[in-house]
């Protein structure tokens, strides 16, 4: 496994699905999240990621509604080979070339910059 680096420069681009979610711990700019159980956003880490999946526009500590694209292009990743498949960590908040604990697939690498938000759905049980 080999981490994908996160860029700085965080923005949705044209066609990308955002929502609205309050967190659940502090996340940054960028980070994966997943909608758990309790109905808050969290940092992903496949140990306990759910279903649902996006990449967090703005950062936030608990409490705090932000902005999540849930499908569809964002920039938020530093020199990724275009075409990779990105999946969620066993480190919270980061991407990774291949599965963790869970396979979680979190989108493909549109360019160098922009991952395309396409969540795989996985059955965890």
């Amino acid at each position: 496994m080999a981490a994908i680096t996160q860029g700085t420069d965080i923005k949705p681009l044209r066609g990308a699905r955002i929502r609205k979610g309050t967190l659940g711990d502090t996340v940054t700019k960028g980070d994966p999240v997943t909608l758990q159980s309790d109905g808050y956003w969290d940092m992903c880490d496949t140990s306990t990621a759910q279903l649902t999946v996006g990449v967090a526009v703005e950062g936030g500590v608990a409490g705090d509604v932000i902005d999540i694209v849930t499908i569809g292009p964002i920039q938020c990743l530093s020199g990724a080979t275009p075409g990779a498949l990105v999946y969620g960590s066993d480190t919270a908040g980061a991407y990774d070339t291949a599965a963790g604990t869970k396979s979680l697939v979190i989108g493909y690498v549109e360019s160098a910059t922009v991952l395309f938000v396409l969540p795989q759905i996985v059955d965890f049980s």
